[in-house]
């Protein structure tokens, strides 16, 4: 591999809704011929499109396990990435492992996160892996950015410090799914056990269901979820299309009029493949920057409060969202 050619490792060891708010970032160094591969962990590794990135990999070792087995394991990962020859290494999680593999890469260019005094002992360790550092708040940000600018921050040496983001629906979408969606009138709705870790009301989930009625409705759940699934479609009358396959959970989503779903990974395939979104959002401290942090980035979308009557809310939104085109931003 030439060393006088860009080429970039890109590490991101969360769920999918955090991996695929890499994706104005990648379709970036897309547009600008970088070759990029990413390492994933098992819960992400179907968050993009086969063919969004050169390669992916599974990381084959633990998050946040400082065992001497798991440090091994990154240890001789990080020597396989180094054959590759890597000039820049991004390390877009904060968890240890993300940087540690980033120094056994031999990445020449190492830039990853840093928390200055709102972490210092953290901040002083991951500058001694890293050649640049990015700042990123340790807690809410007064500054309120979205997810996907603070990690487009991580290419500013490679895309220049005047790049920007896309919300180009038309280049976001193919990194998600492949090939077209077929087209479904209905909206979309997320049944998922997050309601409850949510502690969103499961009363009301149902009830937000039925103010469409089961035939604008196309409620859908991953197998892992059945249990729910199951209790949902007992109280509510409405059947559940489970899921076994990612790719397949996406293109459902991508097919939708709109999308109604908790903060979560569909809001955010639903957000980068221009498929309108009503979020819903439990109330927390700092709701107003953790929403403007994790809202829907390229869609039409609205931000639903889990208090009151947000069931109706939800419902009445998504209603209004499905008359919006995809690609146009509320």
């Amino acid at each position: 591999m030439s060393q006088t050619s860009p080429s970039v490792l890109l590490i991101r060891l969360d769920g999918i809704g955090d991996a695929l708010a890499l994706a104005p970032l990648l379709a970036a160094l897309h547009e600008r011929a970088i070759a990029t591969d990413l390492v994933l962990s098992h819960a992400n590794i179907d968050a993009f499109a086969l063919g969004a990135v050169r390669d992916r990999w599974i990381a084959p070792f633990g998050p946040r396990d400082g065992s001497r087995a798991n440090l091994d394991a990154i240890a001789a990962f990080g020597k396989t990435m180094r054959e590759r020859g890597y000039t820049h290494a991004l390390v877009a999680t904060e968890d240890s492992a993300g940087y540690r593999l980033a120094r056994w890469s031999g990445a020449r260019e190492r830039i990853g996160f840093i928390n200055g005094w709102g972490k210092p002992l953290k901040t002083l360790w991951a500058r001694s892996l890293l050649t640049g550092a990015r700042y990123r708040s340790a807690g809410p940000d007064a500054r309120a950015p979205h997810e996907c600018e603070v990690l487009f921050g991580l290419g500013a040496t490679l895309l220049g410090a005047d790049a920007r983001p896309t919300r180009d629906v038309a280049l976001l979408r193919p990194l998600v799914i492949e090939g077209a969606a077929p087209s479904d009138a209905r909206v979309a709705f997320q049944v998922t056990d997050k309601w409850d870790r949510l502690n969103v009301s499961f009363e009301q989930v149902v009830e937000c269901a039925r103010a469409f009625g089961r035939h604008y409705l196309h409620a859908f759940a991953s197998r892992r979820e059945m249990d729910y699934a199951r209790r949902f479609e007992q109280a509510s009358g409405i059947r559940v299309d489970i899921f076994d396959d990612v790719r397949a959970w996406k293109s459902a989503i991508a097919a939708a009029s709109a999308l109604i779903a908790p903060d979560g990974g569909a809001i955010h395939v639903a957000g980068m493949v221009g498929t309108p979104v009503a979020a819903v959002f439990p109330p927390q401290r700092n709701f107003a920057r953790q929403t403007a942090r994790w809202s829907p980035w390229a869609s039409p979308f609205r931000i639903v409060r889990a208090t009151g009557k947000w069931a109706h809310e939800a419902a009445d939104a998504a209603s209004e969202l499905a008359r919006i085109r995809p690609g146009d931003r509320a």
